[in-house]
């Protein structure tokens, strides 16, 4: 009964030991240079799979992105690989795109998406279906491999 309390503790212990060793690391350690927004990878080993991952980024009070996966890998150092990935971005304007593939892999280092296997992105007026993708997620763009399908919806109007 015990041991849940503890090791709550050591795991908020160790992330504030970490967070302070971060600056002092050297370069070649193994997580010298990890993403300062995802620190709990520090304490993941390499191959450490995790089921059902969720994870949201916002800007200010706004939620501008939800992650979700089937399950994640720490795939080396500065790499995650996801499976069955559902990636929504929102827009300042309530605009909601969606992408989604089955496998990608996830640079830290970089901050790029990237997959080799299909991919769909959808909007309101918008969708576009390609082979793999690479996506830089600081500026949210990137580029759908081909051949790519790509359907354009209009609004229908009255005159």
């Amino acid at each position: 009964m015990m041991k849940l309390p503890f090791t709550c503790f050591l795991v908020i212990a160790m992330h504030g030991m970490a967070a302070q060793a971060d600056t002092t690391l050297p370069a070649a350690t193994p997580f010298a240079g990890v993403d300062k927004k995802l620190p709990m990878l520090e304490l993941l080993p390499v191959g450490q799979v995790l089921p059902k991952v969720s994870l949201s980024r916002y800007e200010g009070p706004r939620l501008s992105m939800l992650l979700t996966a089937s399950s994640v890998t720490v795939a080396a150092p500065q790499e995650i690989a996801a499976s069955i990935l559902n990636v929504y971005l929102y827009g300042k304007n309530n605009q909601t795109s969606h992408l989604f593939t089955k496998a990608a892999s996830y640079f830290l280092d970089k901050k790029l998406v990237v997959s080799h296997t299909e991919t769909t992105l959808k909007e309101e007026n918008f969708s576009a279906r390609g082979t793999g993708l690479y996506m830089d997620t600081n500026i949210k763009r990137g580029i759908i491999l081909g051949p790519v399908q790509t359907t354009i919806r209009m609004d229908q109007r009255n005159k």
